[in-house]
Protein backbone atom coordinates (compact mmCIF):
# COMPACT_ATOMS: atom_id res chain seq x y z
CA UNK A 1 0.00 0.00 0.00
CA UNK A 2 1.30 3.43 -0.91
CA UNK A 3 2.19 5.83 1.90
CA UNK A 4 0.49 8.67 0.03
CA UNK A 5 -2.84 6.82 0.11
CA UNK A 6 -2.54 6.28 3.85
CA UNK A 7 -1.62 9.93 4.45
CA UNK A 8 -4.57 11.09 2.33
CA UNK A 9 -7.00 8.83 4.17
CA UNK A 10 -5.67 9.85 7.58
CA UNK A 11 -5.89 13.53 6.65
CA UNK A 12 -9.48 13.14 5.46
CA UNK A 13 -10.46 11.27 8.61
CA UNK A 14 -8.74 13.77 10.92
CA UNK A 15 -10.39 16.78 9.24
CA UNK A 16 -13.88 15.37 9.81
CA UNK A 17 -13.26 13.64 13.14
CA UNK A 18 -14.60 14.29 16.59
CA UNK A 19 -12.38 14.19 19.66
CA UNK A 20 -13.73 10.69 20.46
CA UNK A 21 -12.94 9.46 16.94
CA UNK A 22 -9.39 10.84 17.20
CA UNK A 23 -8.97 9.08 20.54
CA UNK A 24 -10.06 5.76 18.99
CA UNK A 25 -7.84 6.26 15.94
CA UNK A 26 -4.91 7.01 18.22
CA UNK A 27 -5.55 3.76 20.12
CA UNK A 28 -5.52 1.78 16.86
CA UNK A 29 -2.32 3.43 15.63
CA UNK A 30 -0.69 2.96 19.02
CA UNK A 31 -1.53 -0.77 18.78
CA UNK A 32 0.19 -0.99 15.38
CA UNK A 33 3.25 0.80 16.75
CA UNK A 34 3.46 -1.55 19.73
CA UNK A 35 3.17 -4.56 17.39
CA UNK A 36 6.00 -3.12 15.26
CA UNK A 37 8.20 -2.84 18.34
CA UNK A 38 7.37 -6.44 19.37
CA UNK A 39 5.50 -5.32 22.48
CA UNK A 40 2.61 -7.48 21.16
CA UNK A 41 2.71 -10.67 19.10
CA UNK A 42 -0.49 -9.85 17.19
CA UNK A 43 -2.23 -6.74 15.91
CA UNK A 44 -5.39 -7.79 17.75
CA UNK A 45 -3.55 -7.74 21.08
CA UNK A 46 -2.22 -4.29 20.19
CA UNK A 47 -5.66 -2.95 19.23
CA UNK A 48 -7.14 -4.32 22.45
CA UNK A 49 -4.30 -2.93 24.58
CA UNK A 50 -4.14 -6.26 26.39
CA UNK A 51 -1.98 -6.86 29.44
CA UNK A 52 -1.35 -10.48 30.36
CA UNK A 53 0.56 -12.39 33.01
CA UNK A 54 0.90 -15.78 34.65
CA UNK A 55 -0.71 -15.64 38.09
CA UNK A 56 0.61 -19.03 39.22
CA UNK A 57 1.41 -22.39 37.64
CA UNK A 58 -2.19 -22.99 36.67
CA UNK A 59 -3.75 -19.54 36.14
CA UNK A 60 -3.27 -16.93 33.41
CA UNK A 61 -4.78 -13.44 33.44
CA UNK A 62 -5.49 -11.05 30.57
CA UNK A 63 -6.91 -7.54 31.04
CA UNK A 64 -8.20 -5.09 28.45
CA UNK A 65 -9.36 -1.52 28.94
CA UNK A 66 -13.10 -1.23 28.35
CA UNK A 67 -13.05 1.72 25.98
CA UNK A 68 -15.35 2.91 23.21
CA UNK A 69 -13.21 1.17 20.61
CA UNK A 70 -14.57 -2.21 21.76
CA UNK A 71 -18.18 -1.17 22.42
CA UNK A 72 -21.31 -2.26 20.61
CA UNK A 73 -24.16 0.21 19.88
CA UNK A 74 -25.40 -0.27 23.48
CA UNK A 75 -22.13 1.27 24.78
CA UNK A 76 -20.96 -1.97 26.43
CA UNK A 77 -18.20 -4.38 25.44
CA UNK A 78 -19.07 -6.20 22.22
CA UNK A 79 -19.70 -9.92 22.71
CA UNK A 80 -17.15 -10.73 20.01
CA UNK A 81 -14.49 -8.79 21.90
CA UNK A 82 -15.40 -10.66 25.08
CA UNK A 83 -15.06 -13.92 23.11
CA UNK A 84 -11.66 -12.80 21.80
CA UNK A 85 -10.51 -11.97 25.33
CA UNK A 86 -11.58 -15.44 26.51
CA UNK A 87 -9.85 -17.14 23.58
CA UNK A 88 -6.65 -15.13 24.04
CA UNK A 89 -6.47 -15.86 27.78
CA UNK A 90 -7.15 -19.57 27.34
CA UNK A 91 -4.90 -19.99 24.30
CA UNK A 92 -2.07 -18.02 25.90
CA UNK A 93 -2.21 -20.24 28.97
CA UNK A 94 -1.81 -23.30 26.76
CA UNK A 95 0.92 -21.74 24.57
CA UNK A 96 3.08 -20.63 27.47
CA UNK A 97 2.96 -24.18 28.85
CA UNK A 98 4.00 -25.97 25.63
CA UNK A 99 7.50 -26.77 24.39
CA UNK A 100 8.75 -24.52 21.57
CA UNK A 101 8.14 -27.30 19.03
CA UNK A 102 4.39 -27.32 19.71
CA UNK A 103 1.53 -24.86 19.22
CA UNK A 104 -2.15 -24.82 20.08
CA UNK A 105 -5.18 -23.90 18.01
CA UNK A 106 -8.72 -23.43 19.26
CA UNK A 107 -10.91 -26.29 18.07
CA UNK A 108 -14.04 -25.42 20.06
CA UNK A 109 -15.20 -22.73 22.46
CA UNK A 110 -18.43 -22.58 24.47
CA UNK A 111 -19.36 -19.19 25.97
CA UNK A 112 -22.10 -18.15 28.36
CA UNK A 113 -22.68 -14.40 28.59
CA UNK A 114 -23.96 -13.54 32.07
CA UNK A 115 -23.83 -9.75 32.49
CA UNK A 116 -23.07 -6.62 30.50
CA UNK A 117 -19.44 -5.75 29.92
CA UNK A 118 -19.23 -2.37 31.61
CA UNK A 119 -16.69 -0.63 33.83
CA UNK A 120 -13.15 0.54 33.18
CA UNK A 121 -11.63 -2.83 32.29
CA UNK A 122 -12.42 -6.47 31.63
CA UNK A 123 -10.29 -9.07 33.42
CA UNK A 124 -10.14 -12.66 32.27
CA UNK A 125 -8.64 -15.53 34.24
CA UNK A 126 -8.10 -18.96 32.73
CA UNK A 127 -7.03 -22.32 34.12
CA UNK A 128 -6.55 -25.85 32.77
CA UNK A 129 -9.27 -28.45 33.32
CA UNK A 130 -7.68 -31.28 31.31
CA UNK A 131 -4.56 -31.86 29.25
CA UNK A 132 -3.17 -34.63 27.14
CA UNK A 133 -0.52 -34.83 24.46
CA UNK A 134 -2.95 -33.75 21.71
CA UNK A 135 -5.69 -31.77 23.47
CA UNK A 136 -6.18 -29.33 26.33
CA UNK A 137 -9.46 -28.16 27.84
CA UNK A 138 -9.35 -24.76 29.53
CA UNK A 139 -11.93 -22.74 31.48
CA UNK A 140 -11.98 -18.94 31.71
CA UNK A 141 -14.09 -16.24 33.33
CA UNK A 142 -14.35 -12.55 32.44
CA UNK A 143 -15.01 -10.07 35.25
CA UNK A 144 -15.74 -6.36 35.25
CA UNK A 145 -14.47 -3.86 37.85
CA UNK A 146 -17.15 -4.63 40.43
CA UNK A 147 -16.16 -8.36 40.29
CA UNK A 148 -19.41 -9.29 38.50
CA UNK A 149 -18.83 -12.18 36.13
CA UNK A 150 -19.52 -11.05 32.55
CA UNK A 151 -18.93 -14.37 30.79
CA UNK A 152 -17.64 -17.87 31.37
CA UNK A 153 -16.23 -20.23 28.77
CA UNK A 154 -14.52 -23.51 28.11
CA UNK A 155 -12.22 -24.07 25.19
CA UNK A 156 -10.75 -27.12 23.52
CA UNK A 157 -7.27 -26.66 22.08
CA UNK A 158 -5.62 -29.05 19.64
CA UNK A 159 -1.87 -29.39 20.08
CA UNK A 160 -0.04 -29.34 16.77
CA UNK A 161 3.59 -29.21 15.60
CA UNK A 162 4.85 -25.62 15.38
CA UNK A 163 5.89 -24.56 11.90
CA UNK A 164 9.13 -22.63 11.70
Amino acid sequence: MEKENIHALLSEILEKSTNEERKNLYSLLEGVKKKQSNHYKTYLAGYLGIKSKVINDGTYESIIPNRELIHNPLQIAHGGITASLLDIAMGSLVHQSLPSTKAAVTSEMNIHYLAKGSGKELRCRSHVLFKSENRWVVKADVFRDDQTIVATATGNFMIIPRRV
